[in-house]
């Protein structure tokens, strides 16, 4: 009898983890898997009419989607969260802006039959709810921190793709993309430096 009340509280242990699990998929990773599918039956040698989409190019399109959603996110949150006012204009204007980058990208993914993500990876939900734990100016320094280096990552494959990337129409996408990053790059970094300034002018000399 008490073995089989070990085995049941183990099989009802084993079973809440994987429920646990299955109920959070990978967004990201689906949405590849998906596409890689698609790709792998269209993609026959007969094919000579037109560009194939390669795995590469609609990789690109779901990483930038998660990006785009991560970012947006974040904004909203240092625009609602944080106390200094340059925090809350940069969150705004990067929340404001992505809602037009998406529209785009949801435009071009639909023409090219590949499918984004619903939501951002399980690698970024918890880079978002980390920063959801911080509060004053460590939520403020974190932000900032991350979305310079977000944009250092963002800029690296958007260059990649404007450059290597097979289908023109991403290729594109990329190119024309690559001026707003930068922008907002400029104003995180910007940012960060001024914090970083008035934290170490704050902090007492040794003595």
């Amino acid at each position: 009898m008490k073995n089989f009340v070990r085995l049941s509280s183990g099989l009802i242990v084993i079973s809440i983890f994987l429920s646990c699990n299955s109920r959070n998929p990978d967004s990201v990773k689906s949405a590849k898997e998906v596409n890689a599918k698609r790709i792998d039956t269209e993609s026959r040698p007969d094919d000579s009419s037109a560009i194939a989409l390669t795995k590469d190019d609609a990789d690109f399109l779901v990483n930038t989607a998660s990006g785009v959603m991560l970012e947006s996110q974040m904004g909203q949150m240092a625009r609602d969260r944080s106390g200094n006012q340059r925090v809350k204009d940069l969150g705004e204007m990067i929340a404001r802006d992505h809602k037009e980058a998406e529209a785009k990208l949801k435009k071009l993914a639909a023409a090219k039959n590949v499918t984004l993500p619903a939501d951002i990876s399980n690698h970024q939900q918890k880079e978002k709810e980390n920063l959801l734990k911080k509060n004053g100016i460590e939520f403020d320094r974190s932000y900032v921190d991350l979305t310079v280096n977000d944009y250092n990552k963002d800029i690296k494959d958007f260059g990649k793709a404007a450059k290597y990337a097979t289908d023109p129409d991403v290729k594109t996408f990329a190119s024309n993309s690559l001026p707003l990053l930068y922008t907002h790059l400029d104003s995180a970094r910007s940012l960060q430096k001024v914090m970083k300034r008035k934290i170490e002018i704050s902090t007492p000399m040794p003595k």
